[in-house]
């Protein structure tokens, strides 16, 4: 077993896209320090850092080719044909969220070349260059997600074209007056088809993308108009439930309130939150993932027209809901346990789970479209949990070097630079511990008062920690993760970065990205 149920909680490990992460033990008692605060005891998973890696792998075992110059996703273990367009596109967003979780070189390679091939077979034989052949709206927006989150991992501007010029492609044929606006399903099923949520939501999606990345105003004003009549047509204000489409004859209620089209809400409306700061959206987005939480616990529904995919799109969605607004002590415990139950459930021959968590997963075919959303849940979850740990004043040990965190030359001033050094007992050694609540920590130097500090607030690796007065910024706010038993790992608020010790010169204290190495791991010794 990869998880401890203990009292436990995930903490943020990205801001944008996000994280994971081998086997914990209950961490040890600490002393109790004279009017300490310890945080709540909340029941939920313990994500080890192994555990995405180890999906990862077998996912790319079960289906990734590469063969003759191509790299693509099968459609199932035993059925070695490339998955179809649209659901290329769909897996490789599971293989973003992985890049997005660890930034590894190795990752932003695949995503490179899953792409060149996509846009090889999937655009370039079209005269006009677009994916127009593919009359539903809904298999479009999946490839342009794909497309814009491929450019902003790679910044390969071919791949940032693609999906502006398909992105137009689905509005100018999708968007009309029918029904009052929205976006059709498909083009070849007009004026007798509907406007779905699912061909609603996801152009919100890569729409909003695309403006992160563009600035393209029309696209965004676009995606409002979108939003505006998907939430009259297809989102229960009262309820927060949202239905299947609009069609000739009104609302369609028959399949709906999948996690599949929750998903896609709670991460359009947020997503426009971010930009707009309308505080509608956002009550939306939270309304939406409070009712789907209450009525999945467990994620255990496909989405019900074919069965094969789903719960990605929700623990995607609410992932950047709880890292972009600071709401991982409301949404943490659930994705916590969200990301135990798909461990729990997977075959551990390639360690892949199918979409119904609360059951184990079948030892015969499964495809990739639906193993795709165990891999999305350990890599949306940030790394470790938040712990039990007291607030008091501590000597802190580096693991890989049985060093103390230390002040260089025992300095006091602002900018004073951290360093480790041997165990003396000096103030310049000794840190108190605070919890700040939301799952947060500070730390001030007891020799100077000041806190520790992320050098002129830098999301970089390899910058500096500094001494500085506490001003609650976010780079001088973290998270606690225990990675192995009695060892913590801080993890900075506004970078996703951990406290490291460099190993340039075996002295120097910085951040750095998670790699799970034991200079990022830390003893608390009460004092």
């Amino acid at each position: 077993m990869k998880y401890n149920l203990k009292n436990s909680i995930f903490a943020l490990v990205a801001t944008s896209a996000l994280l994971i992460g081998c086997s914990k033990e209950n961490v040890p008692d600490t002393k109790n320090v004279a009017g300490s605060a310890k945080i709540p005891e909340l029941k939920a998973a313990e994500v080890d850092p192994g555990d995405a890696s180890a999906v990862y792998d077998g996912f790319l075992r079960a289906y990734l080719v590469r063969s003759g110059g191509q790299t693509y996703f099968t459609n199932s273990i035993t059925d070695r044909r490339r998955v179809f367009m649209w659901g290329q596109g769909y897996v490789i967003t599971g293989i973003e969220d992985f890049y997005d979780r660890t930034k590894r070189g190795d990752v932003k390679q695949l995503v490179t070349d899953l792409l060149n091939t996509f846009i090889a077979n999937e655009i370039t034989p079209d005269p006009n260059k677009n994916l127009a052949w593919d009359s539903w709206n809904d298999d479009l927006e999946w490839a342009i997600i794909a497309l814009i989150r491929g450019y902003q991992i790679t910044g390969n501007t071919a791949f940032r074209d693609a999906a502006v010029t398909n992105w137009n492609v689905v509005y100018n044929r999708g968007w009309d007056g029918t029904y009052g606006g929205g976006i059709w399903e498909d083009q070849n099923q007009i004026p007798n088809g509907g406007k779905n949520s699912l061909s609603n939501y996801p152009q919100i999606i890569a729409g909003y993308m695309i403006y992160n990345s563009t600035g393209n105003t029309d696209i965004l004003n676009k995606c409002k108009l979108i939003y505006d009549w998907s939430r009259s047509h297809l989102f229960n204000t009262s309820t927060g439930r949202i239905y299947e489409n609009w069609g000739p004859n009104g609302q369609n209620t028959n399949p709906d309130d999948n996690v599949y089209n929750n998903g896609l809400f709670v991460n359009a409306a947020n997503g426009l939150y971010q930009i707009a700061k309308t505080a509608q959206y956002l009550s939306d987005a939270k309304l939406a993932a409070t009712h789907t939480m209450n009525l999945f616990p467990i994620l255990n529904q496909d989405k019900p027209a074919n069965g094969e995919f789903g719960a990605d799109q929700f623990v995607r969605g609410l992932a950047l809901l709880a890292s972009q607004n600071n709401l991982w002590g409301t949404y943490g415990p659930y994705l916590a346990n969200q990301a135990n139950a798909a461990w729990s459930s997977r075959r551990t021959d390639y360690n892949i789970s199918w979409n119904k968590w609360t059951t184990p997963t079948t030892t015969g075919d499964v495809t990739s479209m639906e193993t795709v959303s165990a891999l999305s849940v350990q890599a949306v979850t940030p790394i470790g949990v938040s712990v039990s740990l007291n607030s008091g004043i501590y000597k802190i040990i580096n693991r890989s070097t049985g060093q103390a965190l230390d002040c260089k030359a025992g300095g006091t001033a602002n900018n004073t630079q951290l360093i480790q050094n041997p165990y003396n007992g000096g103030n310049n050694q000794r840190w108190t511990l605070s919890y700040l609540g939301n799952f947060q920590y500070k730390l001030i130097n007891v020799g100077s008062g000041r806190s520790i500090d992320v050098a002129a607030g830098s999301i970089g690796d390899g910058v500096n920690l500094i001494l500085y007065d506490y001003s609650g910024a976010t780079n001088q706010r973290f998270y606690l993760t225990s990675p192995a038993s009695g060892y913590y790992s801080l993890i900075f608020v506004h970078s996703g970065k951990t406290v490291d010790l460099s190993g340039a010169d075996n002295l120097s204290i910085i951040q750095w990205g998670y790699h799970a190495g034991t200079n990022q791991e830390w003893q608390f010794v009460a004092l």
